[in-house]
């Protein structure tokens, strides 16, 4: 299909889920993603205008325009786009650089117009050169940001020495039109469909969901919403203030972690999605089957990073946790089950999640007692500081980010929390719940669960 020559796309699978939030969200600001670069010495403004502008012919994700074809939604490229005039800004006091992230969050862009990027030049109030930009969920997520960054960066250090550009990454136009080759395969969504059918129903149909949530199943907050029989409020309808915090990994676990998985063939982000929904575990009385955790942007190495745009599948993922074996059997059977899965992507969101809700009266789309987990790696650069920002609504109890700066090994763990469920103490013992859960399974990963947790 095409429209004024240019060729029209279904969405992809990930492009789905931010549709369905912005059809029913009644916050808008959750398609934004918040992000930006500190410069310790500074950079010249001219040269960044010629890099971002570089950065929307590099990056056709940036390119994208969106129109409605009856009652669907559909995406096309344009062949090119500037960014225009970016303003410049100086904050001389805290409370003015936090009011202009207040401001800047709440209006989301345009997606129809083909606003999916604004960038601001600023001063903080420490003096430092900021660019801060707030990107549409459609065409990245902090997967894909990091990919930009990295671009950017790479782009303006060219430009500033006089050296020739690093080679552009891949198209993300041509990973659509593979996606939406993929899903028009009837016959192999069939098989697909069946795969999480027996999944939901059969595998894993046997019991019940329990709340997960950081302060446990004791929480008087908690324990009101289960006398109702309820349990929790509808996801689209996205109503909670969130807060981000920042904690920073020991390194000796770093390399401990690195080492182990390296052993033992397991990914870095199951190592540390099974630890902490072992540390959930604890919390919850040891309770052994928790509601699915669900993965997000999970691809593994800087190698996987070949274009920005969204091209993650978030799935829920079962957390059963055995106690009577060890932490690598129970991490090992997590990331198989987490391979199985991610061979068999060609269902909608919508679609696995109302196999959710009937096998468990539960799921992951309309309700808000779960957690979203992305492990990020990314690459910093000198002097620069990358910081991604909470757009102050959320839907999730928790998204946990891991975020990896190969260049340093260096690992924080982000938090982006909803206050009225989660307290600074609760996430803070939390946190150190979860360092001594890392340090006691990488002490004894083969002994079982129950003689060291």
């Amino acid at each position: 299909m095409e429209i004024a020559g240019k060729q029209l796309y279904h969405f992809t699978n990930s492009q789905d889920v931010i549709r369905l939030q912005s059809k029913y969200a009644l916050f808008k600001r959750v398609l934004n993603i918040l992000f930006s670069l500190t410069f310790d010495e500074g950079f010249d403004e001219a040269l960044m205008c010629q890099a971002i502008d570089l950065l929307y012919e590099r990056h056709d994700c940036l390119r994208l325009r969106f129109v409605k074809q009856g009652k669907e939604t559909m995406q096309y490229f344009e062949a090119e786009r500037k960014s225009g005039k970016i303003p410049s800004l100086r904050f001389d006091t805290n409370g003015a650089y936090d009011a202009f992230f207040r401001r800047f969050r709440r209006k989301p862009t345009d997606v129809a117009k083909g606003d999916v990027l604004r960038v601001v030049f600023a001063v903080n109030p420490e003096g430092k050169q900021m660019v801060i930009c707030k990107i549409s969920h459609y065409v990245a997520d902090t997967y894909g940001i990091g990919i930009l960054v990295n671009d950017l960066m790479g782009v303006y250090a060219a430009l500033r020495d006089g050296k020739e550009l690093p080679p552009a990454p891949g198209s993300f136009e041509e990973i659509v039109r593979k996606d939406n080759e993929f899903r028009n395969d009837a016959a192999a969504t069939e098989l697909d469909r069946a795969f999480f059918h027996d999944y939901y129903f059969n595998r894993h149909g046997d019991s019940h969901p329990v709340y997960c949530g950081q302060h446990g199943n004791k929480d008087d907050h908690w324990l009101k919403f289960k006398r109702k029989g309820e349990f929790g409020n509808s996801y689209l309808f996205i109503r909670c203030d969130t807060e981000p915090y920042e904690f920073a990994l020991p390194k000796s676990i770093t390399l401990d972690a690195q080492k182990w998985c390296a052993d033992h063939g397991i990914s870095l982000n199951t190592f540390f999605m099974m630890a902490f929904t072992l540390t959930l575990s604890l919390l919850n009385d040891r309770e052994t089957r928790l509601c699915s955790v669900e993965i997000l942007n999970c691809r593994g190495t800087l190698a996987d990073r070949r274009t920005a745009g969204t091209k993650a599948t978030g799935l829920a993922v079962r957390t059963d946790i055995d106690y009577d074996k060890s932490f690598r059997e129970n991490a090992t059977a997590l990331f198989e089950e987490q391979q199985e899965i991610y061979r068999h992507t060609r269902l909608t969101y919508l679609e696995t999640e109302t196999m959710q809700h009937e096998a468990w009266k539960f799921s992951m789309l309309r309700f808000l007692i779960c957690s979203g987990f992305s492990y990020i790696p990314y690459q910093s650069h000198p002097g620069v500081r990358f910081q991604l920002h909470s757009n102050g609504k959320g839907a999730l109890t928790t998204y946990v980010a891991i975020m990896h700066d190969v260049a340093t090994n260096e690992i924080s763990i982000n938090y982006d929390v909803q206050r009225l469920r989660i307290t600074p103490v609760q996430l803070v013992d939390f946190q150190s719940l979860y360092i001594r859960v890392m340090e006691k399974v990488l002490a004894r990963p083969d002994a079982p669960l129950k003689e060291i947790v």
